[in-house]
């Protein structure tokens, strides 16, 4: 993580007020899952037609992209399970830096970012999983082809532990993914560590919601939508025109989208990934279509249906809602305007000169040793 400290600790007030100012009705979620897709609003529009979905966003809800083995296909939660499992989201950030479970060195590194640098996480949807179209609940097996894809990728990066394992894992602590040996990627070079520590691309597209920086700022024009992204600040300029794809030659980190509506409804197509960002083992053939529907005055729908028969069995698909701060925050004394703040992502970036520095260190005590 960077140090972004003014920039992010401004997000975060907003965002964990966000989560504390807005009302919550546990019970209230039992007829709909918030979010799911209501043909009967219809929303404001812009001064030239088209439905508004302006304003600043988060979608930083706790339900996982991928219901959890244990729960089998129980597919909701009933009232009570919901409003425990809602309990015990808010106070997950509360001790994120213990080292009692697997204690050294590589958990105090993993494990550094305490409460401090963490929003209350947002509240869970009543499905149990992101996923909405298959049984399980969880995203398809890949194919044996994807397997051997992303062990090569992992090996030219010199990935190991779980920074290199591209099957979903619960048995892994936050904070020791790469294992007893390190956080899971070399550190020979710049180009060895995660794109997101060198500041490139931090989640991409889709955007799944994740620990902290969950914002997203849409902002439209007749023939464009723009919608920025908090998380190292990347911005996606969607045409409305229907242009083409760019040529297959020419590959973008968050792809190529083109957007059209269909009634209340921004659909937006993706293609030409790089091969340098993969998305869950898929690379430069991954292919996504979008939905966003407003559903009401706060709540936007967001559906991705995602697919590449070179990686994934099957096609699959998730859905969440993304809820408007203006009316979570803004409201609080009728002058407050929420708003994202830069995300700085490599001003004072200490972190990935010092792990390059401790590698070098490594080597140097390793070639000592065997002198």
């Amino acid at each position: 993580m960077s140090n972004r400290r003014l920039a992010t600790l401004a997000a975060l007030a907003v965002t964990a007020a966000v989560v504390w100012l807005a009302p919550v009705s546990v019970s209230g979620q039992a007829a709909a899952t918030p979010g799911a897709a209501n043909s009967t609003y219809t929303g404001p529009r812009t001064p030239w037609g088209h439905p508004d979905l302006q304003g600043v966003w988060n979608n930083g809800v706790s339900t996982p992209l991928d219901r959890p083995l244990s729960l089998g296909t129980k597919a909701t939660w009933t009232d009570a399970e919901l409003a425990d499992y809602t309990q015990r989201a808010r106070l997950s950030r509360e001790n994120r830096d213990r080292r009692d479970q697997k204690p050294g060195s590589v958990t105090d590194v993993g494990r550094a970012y305490n409460a401090h640098w963490f929003p209350v996480p947002g509240d869970p949807i009543r499905r149990t999983s992101l996923v909405i179209d298959r049984p399980d609940g969880r995203v398809p097996p890949v194919t044996p082809e994807a397997k051997q894809r992303f062990a090569a990728y992992s090996k030219g990066l010199g990935r190991f532990g779980g920074n290199a394992d591209l099957e979903a894992r619960e048995d892994i602590e936050d904070g020791t993914e790469g294992g007893v040996d390190g956080r899971g990627t070399r550190g020979d070079n710049p180009e060895d560590r995660r794109l997101s520590e060198r500041c490139l691309v931090f989640g991409g597209v889709p955007r799944l919601p994740g620990g902290y920086n969950n914002h997203l700022q849409i902002v439209q024009s007749p023939g464009f939508v723009v919608i920025e992204m908090e998380q190292i600040h990347d911005a996606r300029i969607i045409p409305l025109d229907g242009r083409p794809h760019l040529p297959p030659s020419i590959r973008h980190w968050m792809g190529d989208s083109r957007g059209r509506w269909e009634g209340e409804t921004l659909v937006v197509d993706v293609t030409n990934f790089t091969d340098k960002a993969p998305f869950r083992g898929s690379f430069e053939n991954l292919h996504l279509v979008e939905r966003f529907t407003r559903v009401d005055a706060k709540t936007i729908s967001y559906e991705v249906t995602v697919e590449d028969p070179s990686t994934f069995t099957t096609p699959w698909k998730a859905q969440f809602p993304w809820t408007k701060l203006d009316g979570l925050v803004g409201g609080v004394d009728g002058v407050q305007v929420p708003r994202m703040y830069e995300y700085a992502c490599h001003e004072g970036n200490y972190g990935l000169e010092g792990q390059l520095r401790g590698t070098r260190a490594e080597d140097k005590a390793k070639a000592t040793a065997e002198r």
